[in-house]
């Protein structure tokens, strides 16, 4: 019994979570990428940016809410970012990071009426094998994905498709990171190689 109940777990789990790992889709300039809208009813961010030092050793996170209730107090966690402790590899200069070495990160919304973020500093690299961890949730999204006044199969159809998109200023190409989309959640996870604008589109 307790191995059918574990088979079912297992399987729901599955059903819930979109593995983009393959994306089949390759580079699109901006023109063509759909980048997902805040829902006009989302409540504001918390803060539009956020910063923490990353350190050689430590597990480092920052996270980024909405707004709560009243101003001053945090709502729904919208953003996540995770640095493990092995998982700093070069500086933006190329030079490897060394144990108790430290670097600000920042991440900031670049339009807080889309899922589009900056990751500063621009070129630091993380582990192949330890890389960073961006989880977005995407619950106040605008879930009318094509736009055409009702929300119905072709936008669930769409939500599968969701990912997470990177590219690196000034470069127009958009590439797909293979997002694990967790639709029953509203969430997408993904490992992080580099810094670059990210964003959530189809």
């Amino acid at each position: 019994m307790r191995r059918l109940f574990v088979g079912f777990v297992v399987l729901a789990i599955a059903l819930a979570c979109s593995d983009t790992s393959a994306p089949v889709a390759t580079a699109v300039p901006t023109s063509r990428l759909h980048i997902v809208a805040q829902s006009a009813s989302a409540p504001p961010l918390y803060a539009d940016s956020v910063s923490f030092y990353a350190v050689v050793g430590q597990d480092r996170e920052v996270r980024m809410y909405y707004q709560g209730a009243t101003p001053g107090v945090r709502g729904d966690e919208m953003l996540r970012f995770k640095v493990p402790g092995d998982g700093l590899l070069r500086r933006p200069d190329g030079t490897a990071f060394q144990p108790g070495d430290s670097i600000l990160i920042a991440v900031k919304a670049i339009d807080p009426a889309k899922f589009l973020f900056d990751f500063q500093p621009t070129g630091l690299e993380f582990s192949p094998d330890h890389r960073a961890e961006l989880t977005l949730q995407y619950h106040n999204d605008e879930h009318d994905y094509n736009s055409d006044g009702r929300v119905d199969t072709t936008d669930a159809r769409i939500q599968g498709q969701l990912d997470v998109w990177q590219r690196q200023p000034p470069d127009t190409l958009w590439h797909p990171l293979g997002a694990s989309n967790y639709e029953s959640y509203e969430e997408l996870d993904v490992k992080i190689p580099h810094f670059t604008d990210h964003a959530i589109a189809w």
